[in-house]
Parts: structure tokens; sequence; C-alpha cells
């Protein structure tokens, strides 16, 4: 079946809502085989998403201003398609829908509380964008504002304000944990800037991710998706060899570090991110993990330390750029038996296969459907040395 939503195709979050899940799935398996096609190797599987709707657990929204008669008011939404005119947004059929009423609970607090929107244009505007979390696993819910200017007066009693409207929108079993200001002065399209103020709570929510547990603030990544999350980290676990010692390259807070720790002797993750290592070995003391040490450093940097201290395999999971021409070359020459590679870009994936496959070989490709109703598909590629 499919559903409409009032925004489609208009609003550039979904791409194939038009399309019933069995055909974006064929299409999304097509596109794996035309692209892996010279590669011998099984036609690759797609595995679905078990949710299809409302499966997103973070929402990250630009705020703006529309015209209404002869005065502007507020809008909050996804960016049109190839713009960055926001689409005020009514329904959502892919965000969850407490996320989706507190979003809609914060456009009605900033109009209540005169807060402008930003405009690219004029550089002029508070308020930039909404970014909200949700734990699936525990209900938490974190409030972010990205604001272009410093601590807002009286955030104190606005947070009240704000808690007056949001909170009676969500769950009985949802709560909202803590209300943070995130400051960004800067013109970019990067939304996050690096200050940050805690106008209420605490500013992380905690999550359960089968029986692990993690802490999540406003810049950890940690993906969208909960309910196909371990079907992907599984289909990475699943081709890792009982016993054996692995790097987790790019491991951000740790996730899939400590999914694969029961089955290993050891693994070791590395991370630029320094906050996002901190939360990783706070992950790994929260659930009592041992076998797992964090690094703080960049990947083609730290890996040559490390490729030579008898490492088994490497999970890869890099930003959607792929990898580095250096650390492509210390993979080609290294001695590990076995590359997992996590790709949420099947283009940039192939293209780093292709640029080792004078030392490594293409087993198999296994699609993981993370997003469904876009275009965007995960991918784990098992890549062995020849």
């Amino acid at each position: 079946m499919i559903r409409k939503c009032c925004h489609f195709p208009i609003c550039g979050g979904c791409t194939l809502l038009d399309k019933n899940y069995e055909e974006q799935i064929s299409n999304k398996k097509e596109m794996l085989l035309q692209l892996f096609e010279k590669y011998s190797i099984d036609k690759p599987d797609v595995v679905k998403s078990p949710e299809l709707y409302y499966y997103r657990h973070k929402v990250q929204l630009p705020f703006s201003s529309i015209k209404a008669g002869k005065t502007y008011r507020t809008a909050l939404g996804c960016y049109a398609r190839e713009t960055h005119e926001v689409v005020n947004q009514k329904e959502c059929l892919i965000q969850d829908r407490s996320l989706t009423a507190v979003a809609y609970g914060i456009r009605a607090w900033a109009e209540k509380t005169g807060s402008t929107a930003y405009n690219e244009k004029s550089r002029k505007g508070f308020l930039r964008h909404v970014l909200l979390r949700k734990g699936a696993g525990t209900g938490e819910i974190l409030i972010g504002l990205v604001t272009n200017g410093d601590r807002h007066d009286g955030s104190r009693s606005i947070s009240k304000l704000l808690l007056d409207i949001v909170q009676p929108l969500i769950g009985k079993d949802e709560t909202i944990v803590g209300i943070v200001q995130n400051v960004n002065t800067r013109d970019t399209n990067v939304v996050l800037g690096e200050t940050e103020y805690v106008w209420w709570g605490r500013p992380y929510i905690k999550e359960l991710l089968g029986k692990l547990k993690f802490k999540m603030e406003m810049s950890t990544f940690f993906q969208v998706n909960p309910y196909q999350t371990p079907n992907l980290y599984n289909e990475a676990l699943k081709n890792i060899p009982d016993g054996a010692r692995v790097l987790d390259l790019y491991c951000g807070v740790g996730s899939i570090s400590l999914w694969l720790a029961s089955k290993v002797k050891e693994v070791t993750g590395i991370e630029e991110n320094r906050s996002s290592v901190a939360s990783a070995r706070t992950a790994a003391s929260l659930n009592e993990i041992k076998n797992a040490k964090f690094i703080a450093g960049d990947v083609a940097i730290e890996l040559p330390k490390y490729i030579a201290k008898g490492f088994d395999c490497a999970v890869i999971d890099p930003p959607r750029k792929g990898l580095d021409k250096k650390s492509i070359d210390l993979l080609r020459k290294s001695a590990l038996k076995r590359l997992v590679y996590v790709s949420c870009n099947p283009m940039t994936l192939e293209r780093d296969i292709s640029l080792m496959n004078d030392e490594y070989k293409l087993v198999k490709v296994t699609g993981v459907d993370m997003f469904p109703h876009t275009d965007h598909i995960e991918a784990v590629a098992v890549i062995d040395k020849k």
C-alpha cells in the first residue's frame, strides 16, 4: 500500500513515496547489481527495514520565515528538493511521531516568544535549526536549538514555557530530559557550531541498542533507524571470525565495536572526534566490556601503529565521502585478512574497492535499507586478502 504525504513530491525528505516498498527494494537491488556487476560476486541482496514509517529517531529541521498576508510566520520543515526553501511541515511519514509533535510545539513556542528565524541571505535571525533525538529503548528526548547568537537572555523562563508546550504532546512513556542551545554564527551549511549551553536538564539521552547502553549528545553520530540498526550490525558481525582481533576504523561512539565485543578476542576503535571517543569509552564502561579500547586520532595517522600488531580484520565505517588515498594505501599494504566495509554511499564504496583490487578481492555486498522511501541505502561489503 502506498501512503500519501501532503508535502510529496515538493519536500526533499522523501523521494520514493509514490512507489510501494517491494518496488523500492527491487530498485535498490538493481542499483547495487549494476554498481558491482564487474566483480565476480552473487547478486546483492537487500535487508528490508522492519518499520517502513516513523522510523527516524533523529530529526533535524531548519527554521525560516514565510509570508502570511501582510506579516511573516515562522516555518519549520525540510528543504524543498534541490533548494534551500523550507517546506513548512504539516506531517511527516518517516519521523518518529513524538519528535514531529515536539518540532511543531517548538514552532509554536518560537512564534509565542517572538524568536526570529535565521535568513541565509541576510544572516540575521536567531533560530537556525531544531535538532531532536529520542532513545528508542528509553523514551528519552533531547531538544536541541541551533542559534545564530549567544546564550538567550531569560533562557530559564523560556525553557519552562517550551516544556509546558511540548511535554503534553508526547507519550506517557516518553520524557524530555534536556534543552540544549548550540551556537553557530558562521556563514556555512554545517549545522552545528562548537559552543553549547544547557538551558535545562542534561545534554544527553540514554539509549539501549539490544542490551547495550549508550549516552548520546546533540552531536553524537548514531544510526537514525533503531529498528534496522541491529540488522546492519549483525551483517558485520556474522562476517567477523570468532576470536578475531579487530580494528574498527571511524568507530564513532563505538556502537559497532561493542556489538562485536562478545564474539572477538579484542577490538580497537579509532576515531578522530574526541567527544565520540569519550562516549565510546563511557559506553564500554557502562556495559562492563573489557576487550574494547578506543583511540582518538586520524585513521590515516593512527593506522600504521596498529596494522602491524597482528590484527586479523578491520571494520571500516567512513563518512559518506569514503576513504582517503593514504588510508587506502595503508590498507592495501597491510596483512589484514578481511575488511568488512560498512558504507552509507555505495558509489564511494565501489570506488574504494576498485582502488584496493590488486591486493583484496570483493567477496559479497549486502544492502541494508536504513532509509525507506528515500534513494539512500547502506551497504556492507566483505573484502578478503588475495
